[in-house]
């Protein structure tokens, strides 16, 4: 199976960043790092691997969006577009369990 290139963006980056604090905080929130470390491997690899099926269609033909639970977050929603056999990651929701971020 040929995997496709997954890029995340630069807003995906700047959503992460303003979801999640650069520390792990004194509550158990979890850090971009963790995120990144724990969480989005699997994500990278469903896009990679098996796009179409590992995402849901949206409102927009264009966007496509992979749900899926989260290791330190109960869930979290990874919006992306599909061109040229590349996967570009673009927004990032995060649910912690007692709120959801849009």
């Amino acid at each position: 199976m040929t995997e496709r290139l997954v890029r995340f963006t630069d807003q995906f980056f700047d959503r992460l960043g303003r979801l999640l604090p650069e520390e792990r905080g004194a509550d158990g929130t979890p850090s971009i790092t963790d995120f990144l470390m724990l969480d989005l491997p699997f994500v990278r690899d469903g896009l990679a691997q098996r796009f179409e099926e590992r995402t849901l269609s949206t409102d927009d033909p264009d966007v496509r969006v992979y749900i899926g639970t989260g290791t330190l977050v109960r869930a979290f929603a990874v919006y992306a577009t599909l061109a040229d056999d590349t996967v570009d990651a673009f927004w990032v929701s995060i649910d912690f369990g007692d709120t959801a971020t849009e």
